[in-house]
């Protein structure tokens, strides 16, 4: 059969798929402001369009709009979307075969200080062994292996029966509308893989998260006379050890076989002007991460995890006679489902044949963080699973870089596991 070639013919091509990705970093994509005013993506998705195209792909190409999507919980509306178009491909199959999306993003967060990279940001050449340059691993591998595996089969002359739908995805960097506006297009599948980077891992499952921001007031004058005013930094920390209370109570009763325990992080404290002046206010941002339910409803799942921290914050306030006649203001700023996808279903059974198949084994692990996967496992009804190249802590850092080896290796699995869930035509 025409896939027992697919390992040489990749070797035979390893120079020319390498420079792919090469083009591809060294290509700007980087949002600006996390989207919210604007990105440089269009660049990057002229390179992805134009093969796609040379494949075969019918083009659909449009912008992200903020009257469609705004009807997803976690949209992030207000961002600067003119000149960031998502670019899908559709290889229409011959029919008889299971459809599959595979979806990455071609944005990257920003270099940040020029002066900590010892290399250009926007090399994109390999030195032993690696390929460095922004988005190597987040996540311009994977996306590319998506695409060259799409010209594998091509090459080898395989007529699919299945629809494969490659989607490039703008603004994931900035909360994950691209991918929104994929699904309320109607792009939909009978199983989608996201790149995001895992080290060739099989992710099944990830973390919901929830950001909130709390204000609280106080009662402000000179600080020599600190009795009779209230600080209201005083007052948000009573609040915290409240929420650290209610994280403690979850890392004793909740369990996951492939995440760790629920979490909330305090990662903004601001308030006071001086030393010598009591606070009239505080601000605190939290980040918490819960668990998916499998028997329990995705939305249900988040409105019990708010929940939960609503009280949590309000035992706080009626135990302090100052909190309960001026209660915070508590808002959620962002948040994204949990999602799974159950070990037994066919999509990670077959993803984890071909991964024994190719490396002799295959870890399954769940993501402590959150991706796009939600948005199409949850919104889109399409079984997901999460499987890239790179190491997860090479994202967002200087010097970026993404293994070689790994990357030619996910272009091969991709080949296998689209050849194996969409059916080709003998």
């Amino acid at each position: 059969m025409a896939e027992l070639h697919i390992k040489d013919l990749i070797l035979e091509q390893k120079e020319s798929f390498i420079e792919f990705l090469s083009q591809l970093i060294q290509t700007d994509t980087q949002v600006i402001g996390q989207g919210i005013l604007g990105g440089n993506e269009k660049a990057g998705q002229k390179i992805i369009k134009k093969k796609l195209q040379e494949l075969g792909f019918e083009i659909d190409e449009f912008e992200v709009e903020d009257e469609k999507i705004k009807k997803y919980p976690g949209a992030n509306l207000g961002h600067n979307n003119k000149g960031r178009p998502n670019v899908v491909g559709v290889l229409r199959g011959s029919g008889g075969g299971k459809s599959l999306i595979l979806n990455g993003h071609i944005d990257t967060m920003p270099y940040g200080d020029r002066e900590k990279w010892s290399r250009d940001p926007f090399l994109g050449r390999v030195i032993a062994g690696e390929i460095y340059g922004l988005g190597a691993t987040d996540m311009k591998a994977s996306l590319s292996a998506m695409v060259l595996a799409a010209e594998v089969i091509q090459r080898l002359g395989i007529k699919l029966k299945g629809d494969l739908i490659i989607e490039s995805v703008v603004d994931e960097e900035g909360g994950g509308n691209g991918t929104m506006a994929c699904v309320e297009r109607g792009y939909k599948a009978d199983g989608a893989i996201v790149g995001e980077p895992t080290q060739l891992h099989l992710q099944t499952a990830h973390m919901g998260f929830l950001f909130h921001e709390i204000n609280v007031s106080g009662k402000s004058l000179h600080s020599s006379q600190l009795w009779e005013g209230i600080n209201a930094i005083d007052k948000a920390i009573k609040i915290y050890h409240s929420l650290k209370e209610l994280e403690r109570h979850w890392l004793m009763t909740e369990r996951h076989l492939l995440l760790p325990g629920p979490t909330i992080n305090l990662g903004v404290l601001e308030g006071g002007i001086s030393g010598s002046v009591v606070p009239n206010s505080c601000t605190m941002k939290t980040c918490l991460h819960y668990l998916p339910k499998q028997h329990e409803a995705n939305e249900a799942t988040r409105d019990r995890v708010k929940k939960e921290v609503m009280d949590a914050i309000g035992l706080a306030v009626k135990s302090d006679p100052w909190l309960k006649a001026n209660p915070p203001q508590v808002n959620i700023y962002q948040e994204g489902f949990a999602f799974e996808t159950p070990l037994d279903h066919p999509l990670v059974q077959g993803m984890k044949e071909t991964l024994n198949e190719i490396l002799n084994g295959a870890v399954i692990e769940g993501m402590p963080a959150g991706c796009d996967a939600r948005t199409l496992s949850v919104f889109g009804q399409t079984p997901t699973i999460i499987l890239g190249c790179g190491n997860p802590q090479n994202c967002h850092c200087v010097d970026e870089s993404v293994p070689v080896d790994q990357f030619i290796t996910l272009i091969e699995i991709y080949t296998h596991f689209i050849i194996s869930w969409c059916g080709i035509n003998e």
